[in-house]
């Protein structure tokens, strides 16, 4: 049997492509390719190189929202932001955390207010005070959660509170720190000799760190010594610090002598009214001395101090003829151990905006002495809130 031949049948589906196809084929590939390449640049340069206009209402948003997210007002944000462009600051936003920058801007701030002839004394003295508003909210805002866990961190001339076991409080500076321990400078007894303590007494160490906040340790007396021919106290190193709550106003030692007076509330009935008077006991006034001061209150230390819960009017210096008057009312009062009297602390409830603004510029050390550079534009208007 032969075989028979096998079928076979060609089908052709696609022509088969030729040259120009495939020539215009790349051409159309290659131009949709360089097509999604200049769009890709151009958006990149319009997100990230903006004309000076979009840039300058781009850079000015994140500006503000950081201000917001410091704490800063809508009124605070724009009068910082004059200053910058007065001040042709490089880089605005390290007002936020560079101190030193912050203090320069506002320092120009306060000379131009010293030096603007147009506005009057207690316009000047509500700019000034705004000033120092912002001051303080970055202050106290920039720094939150910063802390020390360690008494090896403290620096020399620190001030502390010695409290030991056996009563008392006493103030001391720190005169050195070394590996192995902290030496102290002794406190004095009323006639003037330094104080001791059997050795390995337990004592507990306050103080207040700047622009931090409040710290206590415990310790105990190791030996005595001296350096630099004052008398000191060895104490031992802690690695437990307690982090006390963050103070509201930055405080500045003062060493000042003021002059205090009871105050009294005297009720008096008007027809159907009742009416509250303060009355200044002025032929009782009463010596003290300011320790330390802030634009929330201060400390006074005096031998005959007022109870806790009193009013009282106090007077002192902060400079030669540079009287400051303020009301208060004393929040507690601090025994001084062996001595007599003791230390009250006192919360400022009325003071002038003039008086205020003293103590603002001595606690954060401005003084203006020459005037910053003229304003180029008109500062915004400010309505600061009253200053307590």
């Amino acid at each position: 049997m032969s075989g028979l031949p096998l079928l076979q049948a060609g089908y052709k589906f696609l022509p088969t492509p030729g040259t120009s196809s495939i020539v215009f084929v790349l051409v159309a590939a290659g131009v949709i390719a360089v097509l999604l390449l200049v769009g890709g640049i151009l958006s990149y340069r319009r997100s990230h190189y903006l004309d000076p206009e979009q840039r300058q209402r781009f850079r000015r948003a994140e500006f503000e929202r950081m201000a917001r997210s410091i704490g800063l007002g809508r009124q605070h944000t724009e009068y910082l932001e004059y200053l910058i462009r007065v001040c042709k600051v490089k880089q605005p936003f390290m007002v936020f955390t560079n101190a030193g920058l912050l203090d320069d801007v506002l320092r120009k701030g306060i000379a131009f207010l010293h030096h603007n002839a147009s506005i009057n004394q207690e316009e000047r003295e509500r700019r000034m005070a705004f000033l120092f508003q912002i001051k303080q909210i970055i202050e106290r805002n920039a720094r939150r959660g910063i802390g020390i866990n360690s008494s090896h961190f403290l620096k020399i001339g620190q001030g502390v509170v010695i409290s030991p076991e056996g009563g008392g409080q006493f103030q001391s500076r720190v005169m050195s720190n070394m590996r192995d321990m902290l030496a102290l400078s002794a406190p004095k007894s009323e006639a003037g000799t330094a104080l001791r303590w059997q050795r390995g007494t337990r004592l507990k160490l306050s103080f207040w760190r700047e622009g931090d906040a409040g710290y206590t340790f415990q310790s105990k007396l190791l030996a005595y010594d001296s350096i630099k021919g004052q008398p000191c106290l060895l104490v031992q190193h802690s690695k437990t610090l307690r982090r006390e709550q963050q103070r509201k106003f930055r405080r500045t030692a003062l060493n000042r002598p003021c002059f205090f007076y009871a105050v009294h509330i005297v009720e008096e009935q008007q027809g159907r009214k009742t009416v509250r008077r303060a009355m200044i006991q002025t032929n009782r006034r009463v010596l003290g001395h300011v320790q330390d001061i802030s634009a929330g209150g201060c400390a006074i230390s005096t031998l005959y101090p007022l109870p806790a819960g009193s009013l009282c009017k106090a007077e002192f210096e902060i400079t030669r003829q540079n009287r400051i008057v303020v009301f208060g009312k004393i929040k507690r009062v601090r025994g001084l151990g062996l001595h007599r009297g003791g230390v009250m602390h006192l919360m400022f409830t009325t003071l002038s905006s003039r008086h205020l603004n003293q103590i603002y510029s001595y606690v954060y050390g401005y003084a203006p002495k020459t005037p910053g550079p003229a304003p180029t534009t008109r500062p915004p208007a400010v309505r600061p809130p009253a200053a307590r």
